[in-house]
């Protein structure tokens, strides 16, 4: 237990988390891929998830508790290091030993959870309390918070690729704080990290772009 408080324990658990939470994404993208195929197919998916809702439930809250998990050691860190070194960062020298997606890890995270906080307000929690049963067209209307939407979108798109930032230095810090350099023989893993920190974001892009332009409406 005291592990897990120590400052690699927690590095530990933001790299665990993070993880677990990019591979949510994958499936969440498989699933809006759906709306390319139309309404009827897009609305009979949604139902499905609709009549396992208590399986769902626990997917939720087990998310929920991932997230919370991510985001309250990553601030705890955060906040370790800054009074450690008086400063954000722990080496004042960024330039030349710091991506720009590490020194904006804490802008892109605020702006990720801003993103969430927005779209569960507005998409899911219609999707639990309507009564319509026609989920394609809610997602799509032109009202704040849906991506027909143009302000919304571009706050959406905003988002997705400061998600991209984010995990593309939280894939290099998790794999780092696992003990794996680039030239070992798990190497390859930095290079498969680009299916979720480009690849996703961008699959994500292409449907709220594919909305506005009315490839899917």
């Amino acid at each position: 237990m005291k592990f897990l408080f120590s400052s690699i324990g927690q590095k530990v658990q933001i790299a665990l988390s993070g993880i677990l939470l990019a591979i949510f994404l994958l499936f969440h993208l498989f699933n809006n891929f759906a709306l390319f195929a139309g309404k009827d197919t897009f609305n009979a998916m949604v139902k499905f998830l609709e009549s396992i809702k208590p399986i769902i439930r626990v997917m939720e809250f087990g998310l929920l508790g991932i997230l919370l998990v991510h985001t309250i050691n990553a601030f705890r860190i955060t906040l370790y290091n800054k009074s450690a070194t008086g400063s954000k960062y722990k080496y004042n020298a960024q330039g030349e030993t710091s991506l720009i997606n590490s020194r904006t890890m804490a802008i892109s995270g605020t702006i990720v959870l801003l993103f969430l906080i927005i779209h569960l307000g507005f998409v899911w929690l219609t999707y639990q309390t309507t009564d319509s049963h026609d989920y394609y067209q809610i997602l799509l209307q032109n009202k704040i918070g849906f991506l027909g939407h143009t302000p919304t979108a571009v706050f959406y798109i905003i988002s997705i690729m400061a998600i991209g930032m984010h995990l593309r230095h939280g894939f290099q810090s998790a794999l780092k704080t696992f003990g794996i350099s680039e030239k070992s023989k798990f190497g390859i893993l930095y290079k498969f990290a680009i299916l979720f920190w480009a690849i996703i974001p961008f699959g994500f892009l292409i449907i709220v772009i594919a909305i506005q332009a009315g490839i899917i409406s």
